[in-house]
């Protein structure tokens, strides 16, 4: 895999608005180390602010940064609960993501990232989650 990728990412909230999937495509960059997969992008808040993302894919695990206005830090282990913190310009809320399902598919030229998870709020059940990512070197 190349460093300059395309992502297309996939976000849907089941119980929200199971027909209304949130989709973005961007560019970023690879890289493979330690065993473990990186993909760095970055992103417009509503308030245009740049958010820096990373994704963080290991044998067991996956971890999503993301730093800007409203940071996170969210860990997904299959089985497990992961709590962090989600930091607003309002104040910070207890997240919890509690993950069903993790899919990792790499190949020469493309590599699929398929999570499944339940999101709470301040220990208050938000959403039956799934983020779908789509990497492909870039210009192809």
């Amino acid at each position: 895999m190349t460093k300059d990728i395309l992502i297309n990412i996939s976000g849907l909230q089941m119980d929200v608005d199971p027909n209304d999937p949130i989709e973005m495509m961007t560019t970023g960059a690879y890289y493979l180390r330690n065993g473990k997969h990186y993909i760095l992008y970055d992103e417009l808040s509503e308030d245009n602010e740049v958010v820096k993302n990373v994704i963080k894919i290991g044998p067991k695990s996956v971890e999503l940064t993301r730093k800007g206005g409203q940071s996170s830090h969210m860990v997904f282990e299959e089985g497990k609960e992961n709590l962090s913190y989600y930091d607003t310009p309002f104040g910070s809320l207890l997240m919890g993501v509690n993950t069903s399902n993790i899919d990792w598919i790499e190949e020469e030229e493309q590599m699929h990232l398929k999570v499944d998870y339940d999101l709470s709020m301040n220990s208050d059940h938000v959403s039956k989650c799934k983020i779908d990512v789509n990497i492909r070197p870039n210009g192809e």
